[in-house]
Order: structure tokens, then sequence, then C-alpha cells
């Protein structure tokens, strides 16, 4: 570990080592930047992009999510700085009339709830923070990948400058399309697609904005999550079919009566949409490879959730804690990479295991589909739990299994027969 080596975003590290070079300044890249920054390491961050933007991105942390940014240190920071908004409680919908809201702390004592927050402002929050605390930010920059994966040297090309930096660990959170993931011959394939998911940011939605909500209807959902400056996140999750009707219209008014249905009358009679409309495909993506040498993926780059779970943020930050107590529980970061590897394969799959079940449970349509939810229904009489799996977003993945027995069971096929 350095001592508080880490520089400014005004100076270069050419042709020196760094603990920690951050490919990627997004929010994982941000997060761990921080983090890092803190404890004294010298870090590097270099970002593609001069501004983040709307991308339709996941802006609702689980309250799971949000112990992992408690442990992180960072939850003040994205509650004052970028605007996050608590949300205690979780509302259901179904024939467009809401259940009783659920809290979190009524199973959960204790939990934190669950966050919103804008994807664009919890980026350069994080990112800001880290070079508040030292980090060198290179942005817009652009990396070309040299030496070895045990010894790399990779040349920044930033405000018209190239800068060689040689990192200890060299960190890639850039996204799915990873350019790290491809330096060191890794590839990612995406599971067979099941359903599609699809959202635009909002004002004038009138829901209560101290939860979050999800509208079932016949082969999918709608979820909304209010943001602290008035706008309100909608996603809308369906059939591949009716997902491609609605990518082709070229606003959101289509989507707009799509998700009127399945939430109270007059709850969108006033939305007008204030980002881009997108949809994308509910399927996780998959790498084959999340480390190599002195290299390692985080967060998409080291493969993605179906998105219509949320998990995506949390994820992110539980990443960034594993890697975080790896790099400072020692001095000898040889077998890091491979360990980290090993502990983000056994959570990421149990999340991706989960993801195919609920695909069955919410996506389907049909008598056969009828059929297995009703199972489900009577099986949650007997087991509330659901093997533990009706916890997964207050507490996260541990200690749950996906393994044959689990998925009977989390499926009701483990019931005795009715007489």
């Amino acid at each position: 570990m350095s001592a508080s080596g880490a520089q400014t975003s005004n100076t270069t590290h050419d042709g020196a080592s760094v603990d920690v070079l951050i490919v990627g300044g997004g929010a994982a890249g941000g997060a761990l930047g921080a983090i890092l920054a803190e404890r004294g390491y010298a870090v590097a961050i270099v970002e593609r992009t001069a501004a983040f933007k709307d991308r339709i991105r996941g802006e609702y942390v689980h309250p799971w999510g949000v112990r992992e940014l408690v442990s992180l240190g960072l939850h003040d920071a994205v509650i004052e700085r970028a605007g996050g908004l608590a949300l205690p409680r979780w509302t259901r919908y179904h024939d467009a009339a809401p259940d009783d809201p659920y809290t979190w702390t009524t199973d959960f004592p204790g939990s934190p709830g669950g966050l919103s927050v804008s994807h664009p402002r919890l980026q350069q929050t994080l990112l800001d923070l880290a070079a508040g605390r030292g980090a060198a930010v290179y942005r817009p920059a652009a990396v070309a990948f040299g030496g070895t994966p045990a010894a790399p040297a990779v040349t920044v090309s930033a405000n018209g400058h190239n800068h060689v930096l040689r990192p200890r660990l060299l960190v890639g959170v850039d996204g799915q399309r990873s350019a790290v993931r491809t330096w060191i011959g890794g590839h990612a394939r995406r599971d067979p697609i099941h359903h599609a998911i699809g959202g635009a940011l909002f004002t004038g939605v009138r829901l209560p904005h101290d939860s979050a909500h999800q509208a079932f209807f016949d082969g999918g959902f709608a979820m909304a999550f209010p943001q602290s400056d008035g706008a309100t996140r909608v996603y809308y999750v369906t059939d591949t079919d009716e997902a491609n009707e609605l990518r082709r219209q070229p606003d959101a008014r289509l989507l707009v009566g799509r998700i009127a249905q399945a939430l109270p009358a007059g709850t969108m009679a006033g939305a007008e949409g204030i980002g881009p409309v997108g949809f994308f495909p509910n399927a996780d993506l998959v790498t084959d490879r999340l480390h190599r040498d002195n290299v390692v993926l985080l967060g998409d780059a080291a493969g993605a959730n179906d998105p219509s779970l949320g998990h995506g943020l949390s994820l992110v930050f539980r990443d960034v804690r594993e890697l975080r107590d790896l790099l400072t529980d020692t001095d000898d970061w040889s077998g890091l990479p491979e360990e980290f590897a090993r502990r983000r394969e056994s959570y990421f799959g149990i999340l991706r295991e989960h993801a195919k079940w609920q695909g069955l449970v919410v996506a389907e349509r049909g008598e056969a589909a009828d059929a297995r939810r009703a199972r489900i229904a009577r099986a949650r009489e007997i087991d509330p739990t659901a093997g533990g799996f009706a916890g997964l977003f207050a507490t996260g993945p541990d200690g749950l299994s996906v393994d044959e027995a689990a998925r009977r069971h989390f499926f009701g096929e483990d019931l005795p027969d009715e007489p």
C-alpha cells in the first residue's frame, strides 16, 4: 500500500507505477476510486465520456444494496450530494388497485429500505468524490493496453497528451462491452432472451413519494421509482413482441398508455417524458473470464444480471466492497483477482438463477403459466419464505442455494399431490 500518493486530476503518472488503475468512471469506478483513495492508495481513473447521460439505467437500490452502500461509507454522499431518496415502502398493484404498502422493517428489523437516485447524478457524485479524495481522473480519455496482464502498461490519451500508467492492479469497470475483458481474452454471452424491459424518466406521475411501486398485469409488470427532484423513473416489463412494438414508437405516448392501464386511474394523466425511451433484453450477461494475472473485472464488465430484477446497483456496490476487503486485508495481491472472481461467481450465480425462475413466474402467459403461478401461490401459503428467496431483495444472495431441490421448492414442485 502506498502512502497517500494518489494525485489530483491535474497531474500525471507518466512511466510511474500506481497502485490501482480503474478503467471506467461510472458508479462502480467512482465508488471504488473513492474508497481506495481515502485509504491512501495511488489511484487513477479513466473515463471515456465527457459527461454522463441518461441511458435508462437502474436507479433503484434494493435494501441489500443500501446496506452495501452503508458498509462502504458512501450512503450519506449518495443522499446529500446525488439527491438519493429513501423509499422505506414497496407498494404492489393488482388490477390497477394498490395493496397495502409493505414496509421493509416489518419482516427485516433494521432494514434501511430502498433508495432511488438519478444514475447520471450518482455517477458524477462518486467520480467527484474520488477526485476530491486524491484519485487522478482522466476524462474524456481513451486507453490502449500494452505490456501483459501480469505487468500492464496502459497508455491513456487525454487533453492532447499520452500518459503511461503501470498499475499493480488493473480494474475493468467499463461496462457490458468491456475493452479490458477483451484484452485479457475474455468473452461475454447473453442467456436466452425471455422478455424485455423498457422505460423512461417522467414528470407528473401521481404516486406517493415514500414508496417504490410495482403494478402487475397479465404477462408482465410496471415499476415506478420516485426521485428527490420530483421526477419518476418508470419501467415496463413485457414480452419481446410488445417490447418491439413499443420500441418502434418515436415518443413515450404509447408507453404511457400501457403503464397507465396497470396503475390507478389518473396516475399517468399528467405524465410527460423528460428523457429517452428504450427497451433492453431481460437476460443475464455472463462473462467467461473475470480475471487474469493482475487484472480483474467488476460490475457489468464481470457480468450483468437481468435488469427486470433491479439488482444492478446493489451488485456494483457488493463488488466494490468485496474488492476493497481483499485489497486491504493483505499487501500480497498475487492471488487477489482469482479470489475476487471466485466470490463474485458465487453470489452472481445465485442472482442469475433466481432471475431465470422469476422470468417464468411474471412474464409467461397462457394456461400452463397460470397453473404454475397457482402452484407457487399454494406453496407460499406453506412456506412464505420460498426457501429464503422471499427475503432476497432485503438481505441479498448470501446463504441461498440454487440447486435442484431449491428450484423445485421455489416453484412448489415438491408439494404433496392434492387429494
